[in-house]
């Protein structure tokens, strides 16, 4: 099982290879503090994204992502990168 701290450089890693080419200084900069909807602009279609390429990182379909993405039946407001590191370290 990966660390926080490597599933930390994981999904930096991830969202600096989703955000290449876009026009914003937060992502040169992304740190486990970042969020991804209100520091990275992302959308809800980047999130699916996200979630596809954290899957082939990992070589996982199985990860509940909506344990991560949802709460009390609704769909969080954001995440930041230590969450879904958190999340990435719990399951697995």
């Amino acid at each position: 099982m990966p660390s926080i701290a490597e599933c930390e450089q994981d999904t930096i890693a991830t969202l600096k290879d989703l955000t290449e080419g876009w026009d914003s200084a937060a992502t040169s900069n992304i740190q486990t503090s970042t969020s991804i909807i209100n520091d990275l602009g992302f959308e809800s279609l980047d999130v699916v994204y996200l979630v596809s390429a954290i899957e082939q990182r990992y070589g996982r379909r199985d990860l509940p992502f909506e344990r991560l993405l949802m709460t009390e039946g609704r769909y969080v407001d954001d995440l930041n990168v230590h969450q879904i590191a958190q999340f990435l370290h719990q399951h697995l």
